[in-house]
């Protein structure tokens, strides 16, 4: 059995002040200044890691999207960020570690990372994340994309994870009017693939009334092109999106509901379980690996280990860690805590307030890639 090296939290910190004082000789003040007072510098990452945004806004237009619901306008815009500034931005984030065992990166959320007005920020920024920062990095995409463009992201991060978006094929003029066609999104995922890319089936969102017909067709076609796995994603409705998709035809949606909204904006996940489990089969009959979640196939392209939820564990075996390593690292944070491993998870008891208790949860379970909870102790 090999033994993995141990993970070092005081050599990770020691790395991302390397990096972020770098970072920060290449910026004047201003520019300096601009890139801590973005959110990129002090947003906390999601279960799937960090969200990078190139930009806001989408116009394609898709019925089931929920960005106009959070306030984002449809006129995408590009970040007034450049590349060095948010890769000091991400390196200065008090929640984010740099390097390969560092933060998860995800490009998209809320705007398409490939369309015209967005598209060279994007590559921007995707040529300054591995060129100074190094983390796993993703981004999910319903653009086409040429063998140019493919091309250019295998030039820029060769080890990128990418996910290609096709939820529907009958119904996809309905649900998604101003997208690229399924079929150039398939030459997207061709394109990827043959560049050496680590490319997946993003079949997301699952749509009763939908995905039983489209679905299985979708993943006979991107087996049949070499995707390396697939993400089976919920639908999560607001008021206003579930009257956009009975307008087409989709009836009964609310039935599947799992609660009811709090708010008009309020987003709720419609139960999909029967067609998971259904397309999950389906994919592992055509060879395909089905990753529990975005994040996993990123673990999977850079060939990682991970547990940090309860959809792992994904892809190898985690690193080993030393309990007082990690303490002691933490103590330079002025951070007073004590590591206890739980099995394999970690309890992790903080002296300090909320901000305290919640960067030791990212910092110890991005370096550890495992599970942490944290208590608060006085």
């Amino acid at each position: 059995m090999v033994e993995l090296p141990k993970v070092r939290l005081s050599e990770l910190l020691r790395v991302k002040m390397s990096v972020r004082e770098e970072l920060a000789s290449k910026l004047d003040r201003k520019e300096r200044r601009e890139a801590l007072n973005d959110g990129h510098a002090h947003r906390e990452p999601r279960p799937c890691g960090l969200t990078v945004h190139p930009g806001r806004g989408c116009t394609f237009a898709c019925i089931y999207c929920y960005i106009e619901d959070m306030g984002v306008p449809r006129t995408p815009e590009p970040s007034r960020l450049s590349g060095l500034q948010l890769a000091y931005a991400i390196a200065s984030n008090p929640y984010t570690l740099i390097g390969r065992e560092g933060t998860f990166l995800a490009f998209g959320s809320v705007t398409e990372p490939f369309l015209p007005t967005v598209k060279e920020r994007t590559l921007e920024y995707l040529g300054a994340v591995s060129r100074y920062l190094g983390n796993p990095t993703q981004f999910s995409t319903k653009a086409y994309l040429s063998e140019e463009d493919a091309e250019r992201i295998s030039s820029l991060d060769p080890s990128v994870s990418a996910l290609v978006t096709i939820p529907a094929l009958r119904w996809a003029d309905r649900i998604e009017p101003k997208a690229p066609s399924p079929e150039l999104r398939f030459k997207t995922l061709s394109n990827l693939l043959r560049r050496g890319i680590h490319a997946s089936l993003f079949l997301r969102p699952l749509i009763p009334g939908v995905s039983e017909e489209d679905g299985p067709l979708i993943l006979e076609r991107a087996a049949s092109l070499g995707a390396r796995g697939v993400v089976l994603g919920a639908l999560r409705v607001t008021r206003r999106i579930l009257r956009e998709l009975e307008s087409v035809g989709l009836r009964d949606l609310e039935d599947r509901m799992i609660r009811e909204p709090k708010s008009p904006t309020d987003q709720v996940p419609l139960a999909t379980g029967d067609l998971k489990r259904m397309l999950s089969l389906r994919a592992s009959s055509l060879g395909l690996k089905v990753f529990p979640s975005a994040c996993s196939a990123n673990v999977d392209a850079h060939n990682l280990g991970c547990h940090m939820c309860n959809m792992g564990p994904c892809n190898g075996p985690l690193p080993d860690y030393d309990p007082q390593e990690i303490e002691q690292a933490l103590t330079e944070l002025e951070i007073e805590a004590r590591i206890i491993p739980r099995g394999g998870k970690i309890l992790a008891l903080v002296r300090g307030g909320s901000k305290r208790v919640r960067r030791v949860r990212h910092l110890v379970s991005t370096a550890t890639k495992r599970m942490v909870t944290v208590r608060p102790v006085r």
